[in-house]
């Protein structure tokens, strides 16, 4: 039987991971929702999309 109480008080992260979130959480990318709130914000002033944004059909 595993003793889980054991096991948790042994653990440690690794020291990737909290390298990996420094990376992601200092990260200044754009993202989908930076992009949506950019289009409604011109289309709340009365300005169009861009064209390379408007997909054809």
């Amino acid at each position: 039987m595993i003793d889980f109480e054991a096991e948790l008080a042994k653990f440690q992260p690794s020291l990737d991971v909290e390298q990996a979130e420094d990376a992601i959480y200092g990260n200044n990318t754009t993202d989908v929702t930076d992009l949506l709130q950019t289009i409604l914000k011109g289309k709340m002033e009365g300005n169009k999309a861009p064209e390379e944004w408007v997909e054809e059909r």
